[in-house]
């Protein structure tokens, strides 16, 4: 590199030191967007933690989350009853717009398939099967 001119060693350092910022921003970024997944995923755990119910037509499935293949990442099963249906169907879709720019971000990561579920109440508690 000593036999470049200035100008080019100067354009060099200059590229060097940009992609050193520009890769710590991204994962600054990154850290921030999962430490937001992790909140809303508490969140609507916490809403749906009562799946407590007296009929199956209390229970209900969320898709949440989006996989870079395709469909959601997991299916939540909740309770009407005693959550707040609104709110925790705000709060998987927001999941689901994050987990999407991540994914336009990080590019194809998961393709494991995850099957879609049903709910019924069971027991007095709304309870997941899978449809095969």
């Amino acid at each position: 590199m000593s036999c470049l001119p200035p100008a080019i060693k100067l354009s060099i350092a200059s590229i060097a030191t940009s992609l050193l910022l520009l890769s710590g921003c991204a994962s600054t970024t990154s850290n921030d967007q999962q430490a937001s997944l992790v909140t809303l995923n508490s969140q609507l755990n916490d809403i749906v933690s009562n799946n407590s119910c007296t009929a199956s037509f209390q229970c209900k499935v969320l898709e949440v989350g989006a996989r870079a293949c395709g469909g959601p990442s997991k299916y939540v099963v909740y309770s009407t009853l005693n959550s707040p249906q609104e709110r925790a169907e705000q709060i998987a879709q927001q999941i689901t717009k994050k987990q999407q720019a991540q994914n336009s971000i990080e590019g194809l990561t998961d393709c494991l398939p995850v099957l879609e579920v049903q709910s019924l109440c069971i027991d007095q508690q709304c309870q997941a099967f899978e449809i095969k």
